[in-house]
């Protein structure tokens, strides 16, 4: 962006700073996963799906290996909790009663990811297994379900934030009704849920991940965590002038 001193400000901060909050989970995450502590694992790779893409703006920073690679452990993480569970016979709606909304979240993740260029296979393996344990569903459980939304959104106090909700769901059920199928699990590609794919191997991929963040900085290269632009000299504000980089019209 620029201001009134005609400098070029970058503004990627807030995708690099929600990016190290995916960071933060991805590390306390995986050493669940390498204690096989699967429950804590699973809520909280519940919680950094739903917040890596409702914040997907990280996916937009200025360093696409960056984010290439944090998909891929991402990635790797979700097969790994999902696969330790099945191997623990705990796979199933009976112990995790929101595996499905994880399923469709991980599935969901993935799709935005591809349309980033990120390899997202993972999301065929969760819709592969939601198939499998959701086979039976009927549209009498979708209208169940759809009733207790409803239910809720209600219950919301504050109006501005209820209307918002209300808009969002009739948006998403205006795109459900141009699609013959109802059912999220059954749309999109699947694998066999034994499939072998490098880039589901944590160890690997987990050393692939720490390599680039060694790489990259962990804070501001420049001073302190925040500055006064204002008592920069000419000196120093004149790397950033848009003079220096072409016409304003060339941004």
């Amino acid at each position: 962006m620029t201001t009134k001193a005609n400098m070029y400000i970058y503004n990627d901060f807030y995708a690099y700073a929600i990016l190290d909050l995916v960071d933060k989970n991805l590390a306390t995450l995986h050493a669940k996963i390498i204690k096989k502590d699967w429950d804590e694992a699973y809520s909280i790779l519940e919680g950094l799906s739903v917040f890596a893409e409702m914040e997907g703006t990280w996916t937009q920073c200025d360093d696409g290996e960056r984010v290439q690679v944090t998909n891929k452990v991402y990635g790797a993480s979700a097969v790994a909790v999902l696969r330790g569970l099945q191997k623990a016979g705990r796979l199933n709606p009976a112990e995790f009663p929101s595996l499905e909304n994880l399923l469709k979240t991980i599935a969901s993740f993935g799709e935005m990811m591809e349309s980033c260029s990120c390899n997202s296979d993972y999301a065929k393996l969760a819709r592969a297994i939601a198939r499998r344990l959701f086979k039976d569903k009927t549209e009498e459980d979708l209208a169940l379900e759809k009733a207790r939304l409803n239910e809720f959104i209600e219950s919301i106090e504050d109006k501005e934030e209820r209307d918002e909700v209300k808009a969002d769901l009739k948006e998403k059920e205006e795109e459900d009704d141009d699609e013959s199928e109802k059912f999220w699990f059954r749309k999109g590609e699947i694998c066999d849920e034994d499939e072998k794919d490098p880039d589901w191997v944590l160890s690997r991929v987990w050393k692939e991940y720490k390599s680039h963040l060694s790489s990259v900085p962990s804070g501001p290269m420049r001073g302190p965590g925040s500055w006064d632009i204002n008592k920069w000299s000419a000196a120093q504000k004149k790397p950033f002038e848009f003079e220096k980089h072409g016409s304003e019209d060339e941004f």
